[in-house]
């Protein structure tokens, strides 16, 4: 059963990763940062960024709670509120309810004597 939900939860963080990565480059315009860095960029990047790093931290809110941050970032500074947060979003919340696999507790079933 361990093994189960540490592939569920791998999955989890891949799904989450490969939603996050188009929204990231999505703020790169023609893949350069602007020469001023304005302030809704910069805000809207790191929140993007963080959602990428998240799932890959072992506490699954951080995951979450990126994804949160990002989308209030983008309804804030552009007024809406992309497909791709939302989606972010229904699968962080997935990921944080699912149950952990229990294999970094530190306790031992069995114990070799």
């Amino acid at each position: 059963m361990q093994t189960l939900r540490a592939i569920l939860s791998l999955v989890f963080r891949v799904v989450l990763l490969g939603i996050a990565v188009p929204v990231l480059l999505g703020d790169f315009p023609n893949y350069k940062i602007p020469y001023r860095m304005p302030p809704e960029w910069t805000v809207v990047t790191v929140c993007d960024v963080l959602t990428v790093v998240a799932p890959l931290l072992s506490p699954r809110r951080l995951a979450f709670l990126a994804g949160a941050a990002a989308l209030g970032a983008h309804y804030y500074f552009r007024h809406y509120v992309p497909t791709w947060d939302l989606a972010y979003m229904g699968v962080a919340l997935v990921f944080v309810m699912l149950p952990s696999s229990g294999r970094s507790s530190g306790k031992h079933k069995w114990v070799v004597k």
